[in-house]
């Protein structure tokens, strides 16, 4: 059990200090920084909110009576997960329309869901959809909101993030709903610039808890004078930006080669999918300073190509990942983890079983005493907890403050333990967390030192159970209002 002396509330409000010193002892540390690596054992300070040392006998030369202690005996110490692309909002429909097409998807949400979906319920599912998120070890959400159609949803939106204690940016998406007769379709409808300015106001703070975005229609989307007002708005506020495209022809020519033309893209921008993309396009974007994240289970699900990972990584970039709809996935960043893994080596056999011209060995030929062992797979496990981690702070140029553990960056730490009947021994920690682990393993979860998750149940636990319930409610009245069909 762990031995708590401090008495501090487990979270408080966004851009808040946190006074206390947290000791993590004895567990095995994966690190993800080059200077540590991975320690078997060691130990890790926090201190006001900082990780403050990293060592194999910490412990030694501290006053225990000066800071909580966490007996890290039989716990995996990891950098808190990042889930890097997530629509959140949508977490009160959560199981609804798994089965769906992209375009049945689009229509159904944004059709019919999102003119019923009142700012409490955005709350709600924004508040439940980062308890499931901390619940699973993940300390940073981007989360992509598109279902906010008036100012008080988004700020109901903010307000759940804020209240759960988890790291967020939230990423102020538009509507996109079909037009009334008069009106203008949504990609002809630059983004709303006094609101973007009225929330930049209220989120100054690029270091705070929870910081803000815009989610733009993008080049596929919206015409190139649409783009231009978009991009150099973001531009003008000093903010990331973050954009849907699936790399095929779309209201710009050329997509983000196009934008690159015309000297819009300045770095601080995310790509998402982009699946179908040429080499140009992906070059247009990571030449410019900017990133690519892949969904990998929801773009396999829909029929896309392979997702841009191994890609991304050839062309210079890093590859970040996350795992889009809460309506129709599961929003585990463990599972994103392992399917990424899996779907990435899937493509990269595929590409060498076209490559290949002669019949390959059998299994229990091919390796004997006096040859040397083929290479191992590629990517690895490392791999896969790198996108999660360091590779998704980098998506939005977090990776000075969040993505490994490593001295002066937040204390955004997720513990596992390695006794789970699933999970035990856990010889190699990297291969067991990527292919074994599950949230049921995750013992503990801090944000800037707080614990938002202790013994492995959630510090909000009581609330997270009302708030259960109350979803449950305001999904029935949400269906019924639209007239979806379950």
């Amino acid at each position: 059990m762990h031995r708590s002396t401090s008495g501090a509330s487990p979270h408080q409000a966004s851009g808040e200090s946190f006074m206390t010193r947290t000791l993590i002892t004895n567990s095995t540390l994966v690190t993800m920084d080059d200077e540590h690596g991975i320690l078997p054992v060691g130990d890790l300070l926090i201190e006001d909110g900082r990780i403050a040392a990293i060592g194999t006998d910490l412990a030694s030369s501290i006053d225990r009576s000066s800071c909580e202690v966490i007996d890290g005996t039989n716990l995996i110490a990891i950098p808190g997960l990042i889930n890097a692309h997530i629509h959140m909002w949508q977490t009160a429909v959560r199981g609804f329309g798994v089965d769906w097409t992209g375009i049945e998807h689009h229509f159904h949400m944004q059709t019919e869901f999102v003119p019923v979906y009142t700012p409490d319920d955005i709350r709600a599912s924004e508040y439940f959809g980062a308890l499931n998120l901390i619940n699973g070890g993940i300390t940073t959400v981007y989360e992509w909101c598109h279902g906010n159609r008036t100012p008080d949803h988004s700020d109901a939106a903010i307000d759940g993030l804020d209240k759960s204690g988890i790291r967020a940016k939230f990423i102020h998406g538009t509507v996109k709903t079909l037009p009334q007769p008069g009106q203008p379709h949504f990609s002809e409808i630059p983004h709303p610039r006094e609101e973007a300015i009225r929330l930049r106001r209220l989120h100054s703070s690029d270091d705070a808890r929870i910081t803000l975005a815009l989610g733009f229609l993008g080049p596929e989307y919206s015409p190139i004078e649409v783009c231009r007002q978009d991009f150099q708005l973001a531009h003008e506020l000093g903010i990331w930006s973050s954009a849907h495209a699936h790399g095929r022809p779309g209201k710009v020519p050329g997509g983000y080669v196009g934008l690159a033309k015309e000297g819009l893209l300045k770095g601080r921008h995310n790509g998402v999918h982009l699946n179908s993309a040429k080499d140009e396009e992906l070059l247009a974007l990571l030449d410019n300073g900017c990133s690519i994240t892949a969904t990998s289970q929801t773009e396999i699900g829909s029929g896309g190509r392979e997702p841009l990972i191994r890609r991304v990584q050839e062309l210079g970039g890093a590859p970040s990942i996350g795992t889009d709809s809460e309506a129709n996935t599961s929003a585990d960043m463990l599972e994103c983890m392992r399917w990424s893994l899996i779907i990435q080596r899937l493509f990269n056999n595929i590409e060498k079983a076209r490559k290949e011209t002669v019949e390959a060995p059998a299994s229990t030929n091919a390796v004997s005493r006096d040859k040397p062992l083929p290479p191992r797979i590629n990517p690895g496990s490392y791999d896969a907890l790198y996108w999660a981690t360091m590779g998704n702070a980098k998506a939005f140029g977090l990776d000075h403050r969040i993505g490994s553990l490593t001295v002066g960056k937040s204390a955004d730490i997720t513990l596992i333990r390695r006794t789970g009947v699933n999970l035990a021994p856990a010889i190699n920690p990297v291969d067991a967390i990527v292919s074994f682990a599950n949230p049921s393993n995750v013992d503990t979860v801090m944000v800037e030192g707080r614990v938002l998750k202790r013994n492995g149940v959630l510090v909000e636990q009581a609330a997270a159970e009302r708030a259960a319930v109350d979803l449950r409610r305001r999904a029935e009245r949400v269906i019924a209002e639209s007239g979806a069909r379950i």
